[in-house]
């Protein structure tokens, strides 16, 4: 008569969400997240430490061997060898917090099998036991059994980790036959393992269920393929509205990734908050906000706030004077400007000036070529009496900046650094911070950089996601429209600030595209995001091996861009006021007879940075032929 069941743990009562050596990866990240600065260079890199850990494990399996017991081993004892090697110097034993952290990302993964609940049911009225070939102890297995809330009462748990005895040789089912009193025909043994839970057992006399085992696809040697899959949250598009919300989907890799990368950045750096700049920082603190509530990463995730800036807003304010090398930090990006134009760069209202511009013979709506080689302009900013008046104005901005700054945001009063997010090109907003608060080391994280005009401010430094040197000749320079575009939230820019509150204005255009077009594009880009950041629970990555997926959804958005996208980036009306005082509006539709002039259009795609989108726009498709067929003829002739 049969008196005890037996049950497998993995892969028969409890299932996982990913490959079990995802799990020791995970681990291996959260070493690298809490312990960067302290590792040798070589176990920076998760896979590295997984490497090290299997190479642990496999050696003591063989050393217990050799001592009389199975090939097995205890995972306490192997993260104790393993923080021996990785770290630069030795540092108290962490081997029970790591411990901690793989048993809670265990909890993350695991589920109750649907396949076990019959077979608990129909064997309800025998005792039951786990048998286990795991590298964790009997305790560990039944604080996971106990979190998914099985449904039966287990008498006891063995595990090989305990015993050092297991499965495959037959060992660890006398053992536990032995300690309970059973013989092999007394007893039903249920798992997965074809060997070690069915051909061994059949082997000792015991009975047999046999569950089915989850295949997962993992070759960390060759890396590893991001595979989620955003599809199952498309719409029909039936609509343009559900049009733009496909190809905000689409788009969510770039903005998830970014936001997952800036993350990561800050729990490595020990950055306690994280200040995203207005505006499009609006749209990115919702993946931060998503990471939070949502924790792939299995430690503590940093703060974060917006902070609500602008070039125009903090560059008057971050003057010392108004003089000719103060000035070269706009100058430098913008060579050909007005005074007019100038003026409105600063935020400040020309008109009791205008009195100085005619006393030295400068037209304020006439364009100047260099300004700081003019000599009027030299003159200008050499009148005291002028530099005087205006200086009040600068002190005035600047008191009104750090006025927001204390009673919203408390950052004033101290040297603690400060960390802000913006998403490129060349963090004029950084600087402009940097020369306001030059005692607080400020750092700026963006999508993108370009390499920077002017000589960057002692107390800065800049990290880049995607690339910190020229992307010029780079498919993410012919998007940086696009880019920037597609996480404006709407509400317009800063300009100003007035008794300790931002001031904003956005222009009604901007703000009704932002509403038919942006929406839904931001709407699927953050259900896009919610799906990655569900996988990425489960799947752990460094953010550096995101950047291929970033970059493939780049590429493809650019060559092939979809009509829906199209539309919408060639409705763009947007605030461009710093260095220009005009808003852009993108439309760029050609009548019938351009679209037939070969030249015309020729030469304004050599303008054109997203090429592909413009003749698609405009059903120009034959100068793509053009294009290639130009290529191959120049191939042909070896030009380059």
């Amino acid at each position: 008569m049969t008196k005890i069941i037996s049950f497998d743990i993995w892969d028969t009562i409890l299932k996982r969400k990913c490959h079990p050596e995802e799990i020791k990866l995970h681990t291996a990240n959260y070493i690298i997240l809490k312990y960067e600065k302290q590792l040798k260079e070589k176990y920076k890199n998760i896979y590295e430490i997984l490497k090290l850990r299997d190479e642990i494990e496999a050696n003591m399996c063989k050393q217990n061997k050799e001592n009389g017991f199975d090939d097995e081993c205890r995972i306490i004892n192997v993260f104790q060898e393993l923080q021996k090697e990785i770290f630069v110097e030795n540092i108290e034993d962490i081997s029970e917090e790591l411990l901690r952290e793989e048993i809670e990302q265990e909890k993350r993964n695991i589920f109750i099998s649907p396949e076990i609940l019959p077979i608990f049911e129909k064997y309800k009225d025998l005792k039951m036991y786990c048998i286990s070939d795991f590298y964790m102890s009997a305790e560990s297995l039944k604080e996971l059994l106990d979190y998914v809330k099985i449904p039966v009462k287990i008498e006891k748990i063995y595990s090989s980790a305990d015993y050092l005895l297991n499965k495959r040789t037959g060992n660890l089912y006398k053992k536990a036959e032995e300690e309970i009193g059973v013989k092999p025909e007394d007893h039903i043994h249920v798992g997965d393992n074809q060997y070690s839970d069915i051909d061994v057992a059949n082997g000792l006399g015991i009975e047999t269920i046999k569950t089915t085992k989850t295949e997962f696809n993992f070759v960390p040697e060759r890396g590893r393929e991001l595979e989620f899959n955003l599809d199952t949250a498309k719409k029909e598009e039936n609509t343009l509205e559900n049009k733009l919300f496909n190809s905000g989907l689409d788009l969510a890799p770039i903005l998830y990734f970014f936001g997952y990368s800036i993350v990561e950045y800050a729990i490595k750096n020990n950055i306690d908050k994280v200040y995203y700049q207005t505006r499009e920082g609006e749209t990115f603190i919702k993946i931060h906000e998503m990471i939070k509530r949502n924790n792939p990463f299995g430690v503590q995730i940093p703060e974060c706030d917006t902070l609500e800036v602008s070039r125009m807003a903090t560059y008057s304010a971050s003057l010392k004077e108004f003089s000719i090398q103060e000035l070269l930090r706009v100058w430098s990006q913008y060579r050909v400007q007005s005074m007019k134009t100038l003026f409105k760069t600063l935020a400040i209202d020309i008109t009791p000036y205008k009195e100085f511009m005619g006393k030295y013979d400068i037209n304020i709506e006439e364009n100047i070529v260099e300004p700081w080689f003019n000599i009027n302009v030299q003159n200008l900013c050499n009148d005291k009496e002028f530099t005087d008046k205006i200086q009040i104005e600068l002190d005035r901005k600047r008191a009104e900046l750090l006025q927001y700054f204390e009673e919203k945001k408390n950052i004033v009063n101290d040297d603690k650094p400060l960390f802000t997010v913006d998403i490129g090109w060349r963090g004029t907003i950084h600087d402009n911070l940097c020369y306001i608060f030059n005692n607080k080391t400020i750092g700026g994280y963006y999508l993108t950089l370009y390499d920077f005009y002017n000589v960057q401010p002692k107390n800065s430094y800049k990290i880049s996601f995607i690339d910190d040197k020229n992307i010029r000749d780079n498919e993410v320079a012919s998007m940086i429209t696009l880019l920037e575009w597609i996480y404006n939230p709407g509400t317009g820019s800063t300009i100003e600030y007035k008794q300790g509150e931002a001031i904003r204005k956005a222009k009604t255009e901007e703000t009704d595209i932002v509403k038919k077009y942006i929406k839904p594009l931001q709407e699927g880009m953050l259900a896009g995001a919610e799906i990655i950041n569900e996988y990425m629970k489960y799947h752990p990555y460094e953010a550096k091996e995101t950047k291929k997926v970033v970059y493939d959804v780049i590429r493809k958005t650019k060559t092939k861009p979809n009509k829906a996208l199209i539309e919408a980036y060639y409705s763009m009306v947007f605030n461009d006021t710093f260095g220009t005082a005009e808003y852009v509006e993108k439309d760029e539709k050609l009548s019938t007879m351009d679209k037939l002039n070969v030249i015309k259009c020729r030469n304004i795609l050599r303008q054109e940075p997203w090429k592909e989108a413009f003749i698609a726009y405009n059903d120009i498709e034959y100068m793509n032929v053009l294009t290639s067929a130009k290529g191959v003829v120049r191939k042909i002739l070896g030009k380059k």
